[in-house]
């Protein structure tokens, strides 16, 4: 009887260890970078390819998710509700009516004084049976972001722009994740265009990898079409070139080997 149990155990926990979620955290060390661009992005290439998705938003008190998915109205619960009890983890979940199964948890509109961090990371914890890919969007800065990387994420996704300021600001975050034993990151380039690096002091794309001083994962050119999708909370064309970064990524992600692009770049 112990033996077939503990057997029964191992499967049980082989189960477990099958459908855990792989968490990405989508960081950075500046505000206004497009993090949580990027996590839509992301989540959408992701449940085109048929995974299983949920976006966390822990960008407490300046929600936009919900805008970018079109869930705005949907929305009755939140994160902070979570924490504090008011519901449970299913309540808050909000379904996209996107292609595969793209699920979303809000940010609170303002954090409590009694806010847990602890609940939020047993909350995660929960939900990894669930899914294929939990990207958390977390806040900029170096507080709870580091914080949110160390205590939940499988790996991390820096997301800079081409510009000095965000550029040391990258490295300083590398450097602090560094020096916490966590060194599961990579780096997104975000809203490159020709006209953005003939205005900047950067002479080109490596010059940011080199200054962050992480490996690249993806660039992501500047887009009009993308923020005016996501302003109307859609999604951009199957012949826009956004959609085909973010699916190179997501393929890169799992293992694939998909060459950068950098077209018109």
């Amino acid at each position: 009887m112990f033996l077939a149990g503990f057997i029964q155990a191992f499967i049980n926990m082989k189960k477990d260890m099958i459908f855990m979620a792989h968490i990405i955290s989508i960081t950075s060390g500046k505000g206004g970078v497009g993090k949580s661009s990027v996590a839509v992005g992301l989540a959408t290439a992701f449940a085109e390819l048929n995974k299983k998705v949920l976006i966390l938003e822990l960008d407490i008190g300046l929600r936009c998710v919900d805008l970018m998915l079109g869930l705005e109205n949907r929305v009755v619960f939140d994160l902070g509700d979570i924490v504090s009890g008011n519901c449970t983890v299913e309540d808050a979940i909000v379904s996209s009516d996107r292609r595969g199964q793209l699920d979303y948890i809000a940010a609170p509109v303002q954090i409590s004084a009694d806010f847990d961090f602890g609940k939020v990371i047993d909350c995660i914890r929960r939900l990894k049976r669930h899914y294929d890919y939990i990207l958390v969007d977390t806040p900029a800065g170096l507080g709870l972001s580091i914080l949110s990387v160390q205590n939940l994420a499988d790996f991390a996704i820096l997301v800079v722009t081409p510009d000095p300021i965000c550029i040391r600001d990258g490295e300083k975050f590398a450097s602090l994740l560094e020096k916490a034993g966590f060194t599961n990151y990579w780096l997104i380039i975000n809203r490159v265009s020709k006209q953005i690096m003939k205005k900047s002091t950067i002479s080109d794309l490596d010059e940011v990898i080199d200054g962050v001083g992480a490996q690249l994962l993806g660039v992501i050119p500047e887009s009009n079409e993308y923020q005016w999708a996501l302003s109307k909370g859609t999604w951009v064309d199957d012949k826009n070139l956004i959609k085909r970064v973010f699916f190179a990524i997501s393929k890169r992600i799992e293992g694939a080997y998909i060459p950068l692009i950098v077209e018109n770049l």
